[in-house]
């Protein structure tokens, strides 16, 4: 196996490491080649016997995961707040006089990655200051919330190649639906199956609660809905002949969650689809809510 297919391997174990000799074995039966490039543009795609993925496209997850991490502390006491005194969101975002400084630093984090996107040399390209370089290793992270960030958008970027190992097996086993847009979804579906079906006996095995365990990996899931939104064209958020809209699949990765209303999950959702809806001026006045039924809220809005 060469070191790019290890990579990617390791990764989806880091993921779901209670599945680790079923993610080696999958890689021995289907041995897709993984094809790095270094062009201008982005790519990540597979077929039955490759996946392609770029250089910038690692750096683009990167800045997304570590940019996203940020909504939390930005929006989630908003969220938290309006579920608990039963105040609107909209009226709490208003009257939260720290809010702009915040907001804006988060606006600007994201609106970095899409001059980052959008640069034909990505070593050229403006890096956020506070953003640190990529790097394979958490152990070099003196902050918490970096440490979190990292551990959130590898399993991010691993969801993302779940989706794309199912398009290889589908193609490789001659089972792709008839409709390019029921097999995206269905990659979709089965990514996320396949992250959380034995994540209690990991928990077991660890002594951690399922709840705590399943919370993690869903808001990586969270991250990687992000990561879908921000990478995908404006002018394609509503869909297109291979792909359904960008919110029927983030409602793919993210419902039917079983987690409490008022997880930390659905905190971190919701505040991640504020500030999709801030970053692109799409109103929304909900009455107060948990922070469940907001998220479903925002992804109807997005």
């Amino acid at each position: 196996m060469d070191p790019a297919q290890t990579d990617l391997m390791n990764c989806m174990i880091g993921a779901a490491p209670e599945r680790e000799a079923e993610i080696r074995q999958l890689w021995c039966d289907y041995a897709p080649k993984v094809i790095v490039e270094d062009r201008e543009g982005m790519t990540l795609n597979a077929d039955r016997d490759r996946i392609a993925i770029d250089v910038k496209m690692v750096d683009v997850f990167w800045l997304i995961g570590f940019s996203g991490w940020r909504a939390i502390e930005t929006y989630s006491p908003s969220v938290i707040a309006s579920a608990v005194s039963g105040v609107p969101i909209a009226t709490l975002l208003q009257q939260d006089a720290g809010l702009a400084d915040e907001e804006r630093a988060y606006k600007e984090r994201i609106a970095a990655v899409h001059a980052f996107m959008s640069s034909a040399d990505a070593k050229d390209a403006p890096w956020p200051p506070d953003i640190p370089r990529p790097t394979s290793s958490r152990n070099g992270f003196n902050d918490e919330q970096h440490k979190a960030a990292f551990d959130l958008t590898g399993s991010a970027v691993a969801f993302t190649l779940f989706h794309e190992f199912r398009h290889v097996m589908l193609d490789r086993d001659s089972k792709r639906p008839a409709e390019r847009t029921e097999e995206e979804l269905a990659c979709d579906v089965w990514a996320r199956e396949f992250v959380t079906i034995k994540a209690a006996e990991y928990a077991a095995s660890k002594g951690f609660s399922y709840a705590a365990v399943l919370q993690r990996r869903s808001m990586s899931f969270a991250l990687a809905a992000l990561i879908l939104h921000e990478i995908t064209p404006i002018w394609e958020h509503g869909g297109n002949g291979d792909y359904f809209s960008v919110a029927t699949r983030m409602e793919t990765i993210l419902k039917n969650t079983a987690l409490s209303d008022n997880s930390h999950f659905w905190n971190f959702s919701a505040a991640l689809l504020i500030g999709m809806c801030r970053q692109k001026h799409i109103p929304f006045d909900p009455p107060a809510m948990s922070a469940r039924a907001l998220t479903d809220h925002l992804v109807a809005k997005i």
